[in-house]
This record gives structure tokens, C-alpha cells and sequence, in this order.
């Protein structure tokens, strides 16, 4: 029974994995979020990228959540200056938002990439951003990136700074904060007009080069389709190894009281040719003048 009560805990501890950690003891070091608009497509390119605090154990997992009608087109983060494809899974929806969970295994900047559409009434152009506060966060910047012909620009908060960009193409603007605590969440609201629906780099592909959208076949998506599967296929593994393991068990123990059991036991004691006299019950063999045996002490029958 004990030996049942271990491996039905071994099975579940399989089915359901503990999870290291919360989401909640996950700590960043900077979020920094860049909104490009009407760049090098008629909507807002929003490229989410964060950096894990130091004192955060690797390798952990980082959910991050973007508009369910957000188009998911690059997970990655950033060695010696390139960008390569980061492990992930998801998008997964959540109501009106999606979420995608990164493994993070370094302490470089990771990043998330989508576009997301502006609203529009005539010429003005709407677009809000929100941050949950699902992690502290020790830096939180937003930046700003819009065509230069656009006016009458209001951002909710306020615009720290505001410019024009080296290339003369765009207008640029920002808005830092200090710590996040978890469970503070920042939204970012922005409007402006324009008469124009030209891109402001239409024939520059994008610096961060993204890939096609997100598919089940992205490099680096971990793909949990078959995880239903893949745990059930382990879970019956285990029960054919348990059962087999435990009819092997009852078969040696048979032939163990088979073998003990072996010696053959008469059913009435008799003589011998040589006038020997025999338990009827164990078979041992009697002496002269006994009237019990001397082996189970059973009554002997003398004819």
C-alpha cells in the first residue's frame, strides 16, 4: 500500500509541476517602451523591451500582456548588438488582451515587438498604452516617435521632452519615471492630427528587422499544443511500469510459496517397506514408541 501511495505522488508530482517562484518576486531593472508611429506601416509600432534585475535567479519566465488586437511580430533580446530569437510561448488571449511569456536566461535587454492600430476620426489619430504593474520595475521610460507633419499633439502625462529628430523625419518625445512598484500600473495616452497618411520611413525597412507575425513555426516558440499529449503519453507510462512492476513482484512471491510449500504431505500416516511410520500431515518420518510427530505434533494415525 505504501509503495501504491508513493507512486501515485511521483504521478502527480509529473501531471502538475510545481512552478519555482511567483510572478510577483520577479524583479526588472528598466522597462523602456517605444511607440513609432505610422513608421514604416499606417499604425503604431510598440516595442516593449525590459532588463532583469541582477538579483533575479536565472534562468525565470516574464509574462507580458499586449492588446488582443496587437499583432505579435517578434520575440528576441539583444547580444553584442544584434538581435536573436528569445524562448517563449504564447500569445495566449485573456479577455481583450493577449500574453506572451519569455524565458529569460541573461541579464541582456528582451524585448517584444507589435503593432497595434491607431484609432481614427478623420484626421486624428488616437492611441493608449498601459502598463499593469505585474513587476517592480527600478526604471520606467516611454518614448516617443511621430511623423514630422503631425500637430496638435496632447500626450497624458506630459511629454518630459520634445523635439525633432536627426533625420528631420519625425518629431521625438519622452516620459521617464523612477520605481514602479508591483501592482502600479502607467497608462499612456496620446492624440494628434495629421492631413497626411504618408509613412514616415516607407521605403526604410524597420532597424529592428522584425519577422513575419508570430506563427506556431517562429524560431524560439515553445509550442505547448501537444503538452496535453505529451503528459498523458509519461502519466500511462508510468501506470504500465507500476503495474508491470508490481505482477512481477506477485509472481516471485507465488513461486517462493510454491517452492517452501513443495515438500509433499501424506494425508495418512503409513508403513514403509521397511516399517517406517509417517506423519499423515507433514510427511516426517516417526521413531519407534511415538504416538505424536515431532515435527507439527499431529495425532498419529498407527493402523
Amino acid at each position: 500500500m505504501r509503495k501504491w501511495s508513493v507512486f501515485v505522488l511521483l504521478l502527480g508530482l509529473t501531471i502538475f509541476p510545481l512552478t519555482a517562484g511567483a510572478e510577483g518576486g520577479t524583479r526588472l531593472k528598466s522597462i523602456n517602451i517605444e511607440l513609432w508611429s505610422e513608421y514604416d506601416q499606417p499604425s503604431m509600432l510598440v516595442i516593449h523591451e525590459f532588463v532583469l534585475a541582477e538579483s533575479a535567479s536565472l534562468p525565470t519566465k516574464v509574462t507580458l500582456r499586449f492588446p488582443k488586437d496587437g499583432n505579435l511580430i517578434a520575440v528576441a533580446f539583444q547580444s553584442a548588438g544584434s538581435l536573436i530569437n528569445a524562448q517563449f510561448s504564447g500569445p495566449e488571449a485573456q479577455g481583450n488582451w493577449q500574453t506572451v511569456t519569455l524565458t529569460v536566461d541573461s541579464y541582456d535587454p528582451y524585448r517584444i515587438e507589435y503593432y497595434q492600430p491607431l484609432t481614427r476620426d478623420g484626421n486624428k489619430r488616437q492611441f493608449t498604452f498601459k502598463w499593469f504593474g505585474d513587476y517592480y520595475v527600478q526604471k520606467f521610460d516611454v518614448n516617443l516617435l511621430l511623423p514630422a507633419d503631425s500637430t496638435g499633439i496632447v500626450t497624458s502625462p506630459a511629454l518630459d521632452s520634445a523635439g525633432a529628430s536627426s533625420d528631420g523625419l519625425n518629431q521625438v518625445g519622452s516620459v521617464s519615471r523612477g520605481e514602479m512598484k508591483m501592482g502600479k500600473s502607467f497608462e499612456f495616452t496620446l492624440e494628434y492630427e495629421r492631413t497626411s497618411d504618408a509613412l514616415a520611413n516607407p521605403g526604410q525597412s524597420n532597424p529592428v528587422q522584425p519577422s513575419e507575425p508570430i506563427g506556431p513555426n517562429t524560431p524560439g516558440r515553445v509550442s505547448t499544443d501537444q503538452l496535453p499529449w505529451i503528459i498523458g503519453g509519461a502519466g500511462l507510462a508510468l501506470i504500465v511500469i507500476a503495474l508491470f512492476t508490481y505482477w512481477n513482484s506477485a509472481r516471485s512471491r507465488e513461486r517462493t510459496s510454491t517452492r517452501s510449500g513443495s515438500r509433499p504431505r501424506r494425508q495418512h500416516a503409513e508403513k514403509s517397506s521397511d516399517g517406517q511410520v509417517y506423519c499423515h500431515e507433514c510427511g516426517t518420518r516417526a521413531q519407534a514408541g511415538d504416538r505424536f510427530c515431532r515435527t507439527c505434533g499431529s495425532r498419529l494415525r498407527i493402523e
